[in-house]
């Protein structure tokens, strides 16, 4: 391992889009806890903070900043079900969707919290949060 050059580490990780999954997995937890902290809020917003937390990455270049038009097919999708209701607003002239957290929105991002604490305080889960992450 120490012969490889962290620029080849880069290259790998660009090139098989490991973060970029990564961060696929975990975007729609992101987006709902967005919402709660943030919402009401419109779409650019969410899209703008969610590069706001990927920043280092982003400049790193293993991310790609938040896409809006990438953004919105996921909030349609997560309003479909009902985690996240959408409310169309005139602002200067221009309807503007805004979303909330809905109660089943809430209630599945409490869910995930939940059980990734309960992990965190189990022996082994413990070990994969503090060793592991360096929490």
């Amino acid at each position: 391992m120490s012969n490889i050059k962290n620029s080849e580490y880069s290259e790998f990780i660009k090139k098989d889009k490991i973060v970029k999954h990564t961060v696929n997995g975990i975007s729609r937890f992101l987006i709902l806890w967005i919402i709660k902290h943030y919402g009401p809020i419109h779409g650019y917003n969410i899209s703008k903070e969610f590069s706001d937390i990927f920043e280092i990455l982003i400049i790193s270049g293993n991310l790609k900043k938040s896409n809006p038009s990438k953004m919105y097919p996921i909030l349609k999708d997560m309003e479909d079900n009902s985690l996240i209701a959408g409310e169309d607003v005139f602002k200067d002239n221009k309807k503007v969707k805004f979303y909330e957290i809905t109660e089943y929105g809430e209630f599945l991002l409490d869910h995930v919290c939940k059980n990734f604490n309960d992990i965190r305080k189990s022996p082994k889960g413990s070990l994969f949060f503090d060793d592991f992450l360096n929490l």
